[in-house]
């Protein structure tokens, strides 16, 4: 028979249900990010929404097709490709424990992106169009 309550309700469950042990968790962070699975043996990865983080896990929504025990490869945020494991499935939800712990504030560091200077219309390489209002067609800062 299969526990109802996923992994992360033990704690609780485990002060009112004789004979559970307690199991230590790390504090769960509820986040706004995406992930993206890759399963191994092939298909086409698949994209979640992230219910909360923490360095030991993280609990997915629109995880219909995940089966518990399968081995992955999950990118949360910023993080890309790190190796984990299904441990439940059940509902549309997903609890994954990954094989090494991370840190939930680089999943959700941003990249920083320097945008590419606007090239000025005297700036036209030679043979392109230079009179006019041609050479201000790329120039998205024009008008």
């Amino acid at each position: 028979m299969t526990d109802p309550q996923p992994p992360e309700d033990h704690a609780r469950a485990a002060d009112a249900t004789p004979g559970r042990e307690m199991i230590a968790r790390a504090p769960r962070n509820s986040v706004f990010l995406g992930a993206t699975v890759e399963r191994f043996g092939g298909g086409a990865p698949t994209r979640h929404r992230v219910r909360d983080l923490s360095t030991g896990g993280v609990r997915l929504d629109q995880a219909t097709g995940l089966q518990a025990g399968a081995t992955i490869l999950v990118s949360v945020g910023a993080l890309q490709a790190v190796a984990a494991t299904v441990v439940w499935a059940r509902d549309g939800q997903a609890g994954i424990k990954f094989a090494e712990p991370i840190d939930p504030d680089a999943a959700r560091a941003r990249a920083a992106v320097a945008p590419r200077p606007a090239a000025s219309p005297s700036a036209a390489p030679s043979g392109a169009p230079s009179a006019g209002w041609i050479p201000a067609l790329k120039n998205p800062y024009g008008r």
